[in-house]
């Protein structure tokens, strides 16, 4: 469902376009006259890129929204893969032509912001019937850029590891103790693999980003230096890591040196994979095939330290939006961030919640997947928070770098010549 996506605007003229926007006008004539009552009828035009099994309840909210809001909003809603929003929502906000308002992932959305593309949100938390004390700081910091809200959220996620229970049986494992580190994972996946089978021990997606940053975090290195300006990839701890996934992969052949994440998930799903690490989405598919599974939070460093990144989707308005749709806009937000429709998110899409008033309803406490996610999310935290550079980082720098170190390229090379690359791209205006 969602990844993390190529970096969004690759030409300076949409950079200039953008700034030639100006703050009111809209390209689309959204309102009406509501003949039997004189109220004004609003049609909000919304695109996001759930295009999965989450993307079928997320639109059975907006229906019931749609049916019950006593406002006269009707959102129209326009579902498309991620990458085709990020093809798509630049050249439609420099043109007026962009929908009233998006769904982006938290990797992206700081690149909107820097190219003065997204309105600020920092309103929202005033809104009547808003209770910014519901929410989970870390979630809200997700959104904040500078000190001010463009991005309210819609869900939060993170990595988790998965284990199917039959192969760690067959591997002669207890299938109720999964790996709980990163030294126990690497012992563990080579068992794991029986190639006379077609069963994989472990894999890494060749656009596993997230994996390589939670696993260096949790070794005690890290991407940049505190305060974002420099890259400190270059490390023991790195280069330990990428010295294990080399290992795993090129040499002890416990997973595929070249796979994408949805071929993971299909191995995951088809019963052939023992271990991988993913969002929340993959539960659903893992329950409509049927796979004996468990899933819990991600394996720990040696020191024992719970560390792991936070990610979500959170809701936008671009620049082109007209000011007089946004409280129909915040109605909707408003809608979504309540106990009711919060909860059901979390207990049918088995995401963890971010509302404090949905982790302490009785049903959500009481389901298993949705509590052990929760757990994670407790002490998760974004990563390089406002950071308009990390997407440009991932498709140049890192997503290539994984896939040379599972090739079986020199790894102490590669983290070097990526450390001079992320600086050079730090440095850049």
């Amino acid at each position: 469902m969602v990844g993390h996506l190529k970096k969004l605007f690759s030409i300076s003229l949409l950079f200039l376009l953008l700034f030639s926007l100006s703050a009111c006008g809209s390209g689309n004539e959204s309102s009406s006259k509501n003949k039997g009552g004189g109220n004004e009828k609003v049609t909000l035009t919304f695109w996001n890129g759930f295009t999965a099994s989450d993307g079928e309840i997320l639109k059975e909210i907006v229906n019931d929204f749609n049916k019950t809001n006593d406002k006269g909003i009707n959102i129209k809603m326009d579902i498309m893969p991620w990458s085709n929003i990020a093809e798509k929502l630049p050249p439609a906000i420099s043109t007026k032509t962009a929908p009233d308002f998006v769904l982006l992932n938290y990797p992206d959305f700081a690149q909107y912001v820097h190219n003065g593309a997204v309105q600020p949100l920092e309103d929202f938390w005033k809104f009547d019937g808003v209770d910014k004390s519901n929410f989970e700081s870390t979630a809200i910091d997700m959104g904040v850029v500078d000190g001010t809200q463009y991005f309210i959220p819609m869900q939060v996620q993170g990595m988790f590891l998965y284990w199917n229970k039959d192969l760690f049986r067959e591997a002669g494992l207890d299938p109720e103790q999964p790996p709980k580190t990163w030294d126990e994972l690497a012992e563990m996946a080579p068992k794991l693999a029986n190639p006379a089978k077609n069963v994989q021990g472990f894999a890494i997606p060749k656009e596993g980003n997230p994996i390589l940053y939670n696993w260096i975090l949790d070794n005690g290195g890290n991407l940049v230096n505190k305060v974002g300006t420099k890259s400190a990839f270059a490390s023991p701890e790195t280069l330990e890591v990428l010295k294990t996934m080399q290992k795993l992969i090129h040499e002890q052949k416990v997973g595929p040196e070249s796979i994408s994440g949805a071929e993971v998930d299909n191995l995951m799903n088809a019963g052939q994979l023992a271990i991988e690490i993913n969002g929340p989405w993959l539960n659903n598919g893992l329950q409509k095939n049927g796979i004996n599974y468990g899933v819990t939070t991600l394996p720990l460093g040696s020191d024992g330290k719970q560390q792991a990144i936070l990610d979500g989707v959170g809701f936008g308005i671009p620049a082109s939006t007209d000011s007089s749709k946004k409280e129909a806009i915040y109605e909707f937000i408003k809608y979504w961030n309540s106990t009711e429709i919060g909860t059901k998110w979390s207990l049918e899409n088995g995401f963890p919640p971010y509302l404090k008033s949905v982790a302490a309803n009785e049903e959500v406490k009481n389901n298993p997947i949705v509590t052990e996610l929760y757990k994670q999310i407790e002490y998760a935290t974004p990563f390089m928070p406002g950071s308009y550079k990390l997407p440009t980082i991932n498709s140049d720098v890192i997503n290539p770098l994984i896939e040379k170190v599972l090739a079986g390229e020199n790894p102490e090379e590669l983290m070097n010549a990526a450390d001079k690359e992320i600086t050079r791209i730090l440095s850049e205006e």
